[in-house]
């Protein structure tokens, strides 16, 4: 079983999932939101993404430095999605950033288009959040609110020394890296989530990093992705030999939340279908959908929408193909 540790940072919580392998699970309201992993190979220590913020990575970086004495060697990019690399630059310059070449690309263009975006509008999009948080009483609502108040937070607090490091290693579609104990293997997907997705497989710890390419517990983002390409990415890792499947967000994951995620997503397919089917995908019919009981506690539930909408627009285009 996984066994927390205190961090001492208020952005996420320390998990053991075996002798030398951590993952950090991003907490409510700080400014982390992914989750990230710290894995001691034996001698080399990988950081499995970097947070949101530098200040969240920071505090990443002095934890793994205080648990093994020394600095990652590796940071992975696991996709170009700011949650997930805007820490790059707590690390020091010996540590060296890997991704996958369609990654860094990304990470290059419309990356640094997102940089200037956030720039412009974190600070009214706090504003804004902090004032739905007040004129709400329903509590779901209100922990979802939270996360995005300590988003914005991090932006506001990190956008006057932001600078987005961009990787220096990359790689096509697999790449073996060796420790004295442990053997780690990169696995790049193709739009599935984005347009590159790389999970990070440590087949002897029986762990796998999979980033947004699995939510536990929380509604996924499906609308940058190929939603039957991402089904045919799962029914890959699926296969693999794993008592721990890491998410992008959310809580560690076994196996049976990955089959779980493989059927949300088959759920919303089959529902954007079926409106199709009817002839009516506009708004209102969109909002009146309920969802099964075993997703009703999921969070970031305005996502279901959202990928439905997606789902109902990726059909219609296709029928006028």
């Amino acid at each position: 079983m996984q066994n927390p540790i205190r961090s001492g940072s208020r952005h996420f919580a320390l998990h053991q999932l075996a002798d030398g392998m951590f993952t950090a699970i991003a907490e409510n309201g700080g400014a982390a939101i992914s989750n990230s992993g710290i894995m001691d190979l034996g001698g080399k220590i990988i950081v499995y993404d970097s947070f949101l913020t530098p200040q969240s990575a920071m505090d990443l970086r002095q934890i793994t430095e205080n648990m093994f004495g020394q600095t990652p060697e590796i940071v992975v990019n696991s996709h170009y999605h700011n949650d997930h690399i805007w820490g790059n630059q707590a690390f020091t310059p010996e540590t060296q950033i890997i991704s996958s070449t369609r990654t860094r690309e990304l990470i290059e263009t419309a990356g640094k288009e997102e940089v200037q975006w956030y720039l412009a509008n974190s600070a009214q999009k706090l504003e804004e959040f902090r004032s739905q948080y007040q004129n709400t009483h329903d509590e779901q609502e209100r922990g979802q609110l939270t996360l995005w108040i300590g988003y914005y937070e991090g932006l506001v607090e990190a956008m006057p020394y932001l600078s987005v490091r961009v990787p220096s290693i990359t790689f096509n579609d697999r790449l073996n890296i060796y420790g004295s104990k442990h053997s780690a293997e990169l696995i790049n997907f193709e739009f599935a989530h984005t347009e590159s997705d790389t999970v990070l497989y440590l087949p002897k710890a029986g762990i796998v990093l999979m980033s947004d390419l699995l939510f536990v517990d929380c509604h996924p983002y499906l609308a940058d992705g190929n939603p039957l390409k991402l089904l045919n990415a799962l029914n890959v890792l699926k296969q693999l030999d794993a008592t721990y499947f890491v998410p992008g967000h959310g809580p560690v994951g076994t196996i049976d939340d990955l089959k779980l995620f493989i059927e949300y997503i088959e759920f919303c397919m089959e529902t954007a279908q079926i409106l199709v089917n009817e002839g009516n995908t506009n708004d209102d019919r969109i909002m009146k959908l309920k969802l099964p009981e075993k997703y009703v506690h999921w969070t970031m539930s305005s996502f279901f929408y959202t990928n439905i909408r997606f789902l109902c627009h990726r059909l219609n285009s296709a029928s006028r193909d």
